[in-house]
């Protein structure tokens, strides 16, 4: 009996010192990892160019015209305009009751205005 555990425990003690020993016999043979190169490295002109190439960021950047710069600011110097006046419009009137179309209709020109003027510099 004592020599089937001996044979039981040396049998075990293989196995663990077996699968203690496995991982790092694969390892040592397969080296370090390599790494892997960047597909935004100058170096390689196959792959296109990154996010921060200097390409790609003047095509982000449209250029806004003179004639649209000019209109962009008169469209926006009459914005500040109507909604001074439509400040003082709101101010004056009596809002207790219902709400006066005239001023209903003010704020929708207004928001359409914003809205070119919004549309002007996109381009």
């Amino acid at each position: 009996m004592r020599e089937t555990r001996r044979r039981l425990l040396v049998t075990l003690a293989g196995v663990a010192a077996g699968a203690i020993a496995a991982p790092s016999t694969l390892t040592s043979q397969a080296g370090p990892p390599q790494p892997m190169p960047s597909p935004n490295a100058p170096h390689n002109q196959n792959v296109p160019a990154g996010m921060d190439s200097p390409d790609l960021i003047k095509q982000n950047q449209p250029g806004v015209s003179p004639l649209a710069w000019t209109q962009i600011k008169s469209d926006t110097q009459k914005l500040f305009q109507m909604t001074s006046d439509f400040r003082d419009h709101v101010q004056q009137a009596n809002l207790t009751s219902t709400l006066p179309l005239p001023l209903i209709k003010e704020a929708r020109q207004i928001e359409k205005l914003a809205k070119q003027i919004q549309e002007h510099m996109k381009g």
